[in-house]
């Protein structure tokens, strides 16, 4: 049997600085009826949505008419989590509409042929929960939870729970990039998301294929659009001229209809407003922009600790910050500060 395991979808999100979030928005929605058919092509039987299906505070009601109908539609059996972001008002309404099946407070399990899919929905008495799981070892199974594994600031995860019962994988959400885990002889995923919809998810989307006749899983990529990452070394450019012509060549790889991810690193030139010279080239060429000036100052602070200025006074004080990276921080944005370029 295959099973898709999905999640942190983010169906409507704002989606604010893309050029076009309401395309984008539409586009989040059809890679989840991409997935959809994919299900259908390879034959699988169920698809796990380990949570955040919606972004819930603002999501329409048009989106979750589509939503019901891609469901509707396909030939699994769709297993949802709400999650985090899982106000219970769209999801009650796709239980309406479509043979959804959801989790509740309680661990609850769903079986098909001889695999057991199991789940719950963290945070309210997770402790006194987390006693009563139970999985029977005559299934493959599959237990699905939305939850970080190291942090239950949202909702507690009992890894030793995890590990003493039989369960063949751990289908998990909430965490938005692909990784591969195991608690003691079980096998954990988390799915990553679906796309791309900001430069924070700057990692391969895509979703996962768990086969239980085999217990092997793999990573299905999946993009509309991606965030595509390009660093340049300022530190022997001279000129804004030359500058401009190295941002052209570095960019050149880059499909405009991605998001662009630029940071500008090394030393740059005390007088080059390397940020500015950067959006003056760059905005406008992609679908989603976003620049870093990581650049330290180019200077020689011997010789300014020298000065008797009040850049040299500052460049003293600064230079008695034990932490580099503050350290470095400081320098950058007091110097151009002290320069006129703030």
């Amino acid at each position: 049997m295959k099973i898709i395991h999905t999640a942190d979808i983010h169906l409507d999100s704002p989606l604010v600085g893309v050029a076009d979030g309401k395309l984008r928005r539409s586009e989040l929605l059809q890679c989840l009826a991409n997935m959809s058919q994919y299900a259908d092509n390879v034959g699988a039987q169920a698809i796990i949505v380990a949570g955040d299906l919606f972004d819930d505070k603002f999501v329409s009601p048009k989106t979750v008419d589509a939503v019901s109908k891609i469901i509707c539609a396909s030939k699994a059996t769709w297993f949802v989590l709400k999650g985090n972001h899982g106000d219970s008002k769209p999801y009650e309404i796709l239980q309406e509409r479509c043979p959804v099946r959801l989790f509740g407070e309680n661990w609850q399990t769903y079986t098909m042929g001889n695999v057991a899919i199991c789940g719950r929905e963290l945070g309210k008495n997770d402790e006194e929960q987390w006693q009563n799981l139970r999985c029977d070892g005559n299934f493959y199974n599959v237990v699905a939870l939305h939850c970080d594994v190291d942090d239950d600031s949202y909702g507690v995860f009992d890894k030793a729970a995890v590990a003493s019962q039989p369960i063949n994988y751990l289908a998990l959400g909430h965490r938005h990039a692909f990784k591969q885990m195991r608690f003691g002889k079980v096998k954990a995923c988390y799915s990553g998301v679906l796309e791309t919809r900001g430069f924070d998810e700057n990692t391969q989307s895509g979703f996962v294929v768990l086969n239980t006749e085999t217990d092997k899983i793999s990573f299905v990529p999946q993009h509309l659009r991606r965030v595509e990452n390009v660093s340049l070394d300022v530190s022997d450019v001279d000129d804004g001229w030359t500058l401009k012509q190295r941002i052209v060549d570095s960019i050149s790889h880059v499909s405009p209809k991605n998001y662009l991810n630029f940071q500008l690193v090394g030393k740059a030139k005390e007088d080059l407003r390397v940020e500015e010279i950067a959006l003056e080239v760059l905005q406008g060429r992609f679908f989603a922009l976003r620049v870093k000036d990581e650049t330290t100052p180019d200077v020689d602070l011997a010789q300014l600790q020298k000065e008797v200025s009040l850049r040299g006074e500052f460049v003293k004080l600064a230079m008695q910050i034990q932490d580099e990276t503050q350290r470095e921080a400081v320098l950058k944005l007091g110097l151009a500060a002290l320069t006129g370029e703030l």
